[in-house]
């Protein structure tokens, strides 16, 4: 029998330290690659913006220094994500490359071996289930209410406040956030609201191309 592909995750936040694995292995069951597998826990970095700096192996900062440690497990692919707060913002207005293109090249240029992709959620995590509200809905995530709008949500700062107000409660990340992506849709219109969930699916879909390639080569 052969190996199950395995992706390994890294992330900042501790949300999304439980909730990315949960968003990986919906999306192969979705996709029927059930010979693909991820961690229950993703690798979490040591803060925000802890992949963002400039690398220091000493205090294991920069993007380099989690790849590093995850490449050490020998994956088939690694998937990093990471919210972009203002920074893509501040980049539109300079000639700086994009914080996604960035990351990825100091990424690869790590671990030129394994097949890596770099996500970066505009502006949070937490903006994806504000694309997906009505699935979240559906799902009983969310309680019924008054429409949400949909248009620009990637430009809303601090996502969380609009999600506590529909929750009618307050926003726990650590136990919503894994919680809630059980409800995200994989679809064409879910995609449209949100580019950056758009990006999230072409790079997992590049990433499992590349883990199966990587695998017929060796």
């Amino acid at each position: 029998m052969k190996a199950r592909y395995r992706i390994l995750a890294i992330v900042e936040g501790q949300g999304e330290e439980r909730a990315v694995p949960v968003l990986l292995r919906r999306w192969f069951r979705h996709r029927r690659y059930h010979n693909f597998e991820t961690p229950d826990l993703a690798i979490r970095a040591s803060g925000a913006g802890a992949l963002k700096c400039a690398h220091d192996a000493d205090e294991d900062l920069g993007i380099e220094s989690y790849v590093e440690r995850a490449a050490a497990e020998r994956p088939d692919g690694i998937l990093v994500l990471l919210d972009a707060d203002d920074e893509c913002l501040d980049r539109a207005k300079t000639a700086r490359k994009g914080l996604g293109p960035e990351l990825r090249d100091r990424a690869r240029a790590i671990a030129k071996h394994i097949p890596i992709e770099v996500v970066v959620a505009d502006r949070e995590y937490e903006a994806w289930f504000l694309a997906g509200l009505s699935a979240l809905r559906k799902a009983g995530k969310v309680p019924p209410g008054a429409p949400f709008k949909l248009d620009k949500i990637e430009t809303i700062r601090d996502c969380k406040k609009p999600i506590r107000s529909l929750l009618g409660r307050p926003y726990e990340p650590t136990t919503d956030q894994p919680d809630f992506t059980l409800a995200l849709p994989f679809t064409s219109a879910m995609s449209i609201r949100s580019r950056s969930y758009r990006r999230l699916l072409k790079a997992l879909d590049a990433l499992t191309r590349a883990a199966r390639a990587g695998r017929a080569n060796n």
